[in-house]
This record gives C-alpha cells, structure tokens and sequence, in this order.
C-alpha cells in the first residue's frame, strides 16, 4: 500500500516553506537578543527530550542567551506541534521535531498542522529502542517472553505514551509478529508509565536505550532486547531485535524545526549554533551513552529528503496495522 498523497508532496511542501519570510533582514542580523525556548511535545525522561536538555545548555555558549526547555505533552505530541505553529516566526520558538509528528497524519482524522508548517533545520540522533519487562515476569529472552505471554492469554499488558508513537506503534508490532495479545495501557508520559512497570501493574513497553538502560542497571528491570543494528559492547548478552525474531522498526529519529516564515538568516544563524553544539564532546558522548547515533541535516533540503524518506518507511511498518484515533 503506497502512503497518503500528503506523503508524496511532503518534500515540495518542506522545500517550500524555506523561502517564506524575506525582507526582515536587519531583525535577522540582531537575532538572538533574548531567551530561546525549545518545545517538547511529551514528557521528560526520554532519551530524545534528554539529549535536547544537555543540547540547551550548550547553545547557551553559541547564542548567546538561555535556552529553555518547555514540555507540552498530550494528544501523540500535537499540544506541543500545534503550539510551535502558531508561534512568532521570529526563531525563538523551536520545535524538538521527531517522526511521530509526521506518523499522526496516518492515524489521526484532525491533524490541523501541515509538513509545509515548519522548516527543519538541525538533526538531533537516531534513536534505539530497547523491550523492557517487570522483573517478576518470565523474560529472559523475547521468545521466553512470547511464551509466557501465550500461555496467559489476555492477562498481559503493554504500556505506551502517546497513542500512535512508536512505543505503542512497537507494541502492536510485536504482537502482529509473534501472534501474542496483550491489553495497551495509554499513559500522558513516560514517568507514570514506568511507575506501573516496576509496581507490576503493565508487564513491558519499549522506552529509549538511555531510560531503559538506568532500569536495568540498577535492577528495576529486565531489559530483553535492543534495537541497535548490533549488539552494544556494554551489554554483550542482550541480542537485538533482529536475532530476537522481531523485526525493527524503520529508524526513530529526532531534530529540530521553526516555524516556516521565520527568516532565513534567523534560520540560517540557527543551524550553525545547534551542529557547532552538538559537535562538542559531551553531546557525541551523550548520544553514544544513549545507544543513539548523530543525525547532521547538511541543509533544509537534505533534511527534507530525509524526512520523506523515513516518513515513507513508517508509513509501510503503520498501514498494514489498520491504527485510526480520533
């Protein structure tokens, strides 16, 4: 099944709002002369929301100003998207972008943003999911898992923050995969959502490298498998998805937008602060703690391309699932 027609003029759509937002050229020159606020759309404690933490402080240096991070979690991220969109084109409201924004426009009726909303202008990683389980539950291995859960059928569950991304889109995976049925328990974010997991009130998810590797290192988990293309060398016993039997997902990725209209030499000052912060040692070595691997948009057009091309990709792991919320 080919992807929506949106999909198709999603690149044009991108490339095209680059250009809006000429003739503010001497506003552009003074750009930053306050405060920057970059907007989550989901809670903290992820590795993507963690990275863009550590990634503020560092832009301070670059701008020139404090960076703030602001979550705006709910309804799969589009509070904070929506929120990003109808704020002034001035380049002091950005977006932490991530493929979920896209992913919506499949599986919701009322996405009320367009791709062409925002312009993309720095990658910020690819991102490794890792499967994590209660520790009381039978989980040595995915396939040890996968028994247990057939030989209790409907007494299993899953948790997820944010329906349609790809913590849920994971789980639903999983199950089609292995044949499995387990019960998705919703939460507004990652924090209530491992509450539940430890308390043994949700069996699994699948969270981030960075969060799931804190669990499991002290204790309050068991992390199954991986989904990093190879084994990690700081945990030589945990197999990947992959030689688990269950199949990745395409790449979760995430990077960083304004709001189309904002000019391009705002834009343009933008992008070079946020590769020159994300080129310093402790954000290389945050992404590689983290199982995550750096993401450079060479330019708004690459970037572009990019995002089309993984938003296809989803697109053929999500249709076949039949996922529709209102």
């Amino acid at each position: 099944m080919r992807p929506p027609r949106s999909r198709r003029f999603f690149l044009s759509c991108v490339l095209a709002s680059t250009g809006i937002g000429l003739g503010t050229r001497a506003q552009a020159q003074e750009f930053p002369i306050k405060p920057l606020k970059i907007v989550v759309g989901f809670g903290p404690g992820v590795g993507s929301e963690v990275a863009t933490r550590v990634l503020a402080d560092l832009l301070v240096k670059e701008l020139g100003q404090s960076v703030v991070v602001e979550n705006k979690p709910g309804a799969s991220s589009m509070i904070g998207v929506n929120y990003v969109a109808q704020a002034p084109k001035d380049g002091y409201t950005v977006l932490m972008l991530n493929i979920q924004q896209y992913n919506n426009h499949l599986m919701f009726k009322n996405v009320t943003y367009k791709p062409s909303d925002f312009i993309p202008f720095a990658g910020g990683g690819i991102l490794s999911l890792v499967m994590m389980t209660n520790k009381n539950v039978p989980s040595g291995s995915v396939r040890e898992f996968v028994e247990y859960a057939k030989a209790n059928p409907g007494k299993l569950n899953f948790g997820f923050w944010g329906a349609g991304g790809s913590p849920h889109i994971m789980g639903i995976r999983m199950q089609a995969v292995t044949g499995i049925k387990m019960e998705a328990v919703g939460y507004k974010d990652v924090a209530q959502a491992t509450t539940d997991l430890l308390s043994g009130r949700i069996h699994m998810f699948f969270t981030s490298a960075l969060h799931g590797l804190s669990l499991a290192q002290s204790g309050q988990a068991n992390l199954v498998a991986i989904g990093t293309p190879r084994r990690l060398p700081t945990l030589p016993n945990t197999p990947t998805f992959e030689e688990s039997g269950v199949q990745g997902l395409p790449t979760v990725w995430w990077g960083y937008a304004v709001p189309a209209g904002t000019p391009p030499d705002v834009v343009a000052k933008l992008e070079r602060a946020f590769k020159a912060a994300m080129a310093t040692p402790r954000y290389q070595q945050l992404l590689a703690d983290s199982a995550s691997a750096p993401l450079n948009f060479e330019s708004p057009q690459k970037a572009a391309e990019f995002i089309e091309r993984e938003s296809d990709r989803w697109a053929q792991a999500i249709l076949p699932l039949n996922l529709k919320f209102d």
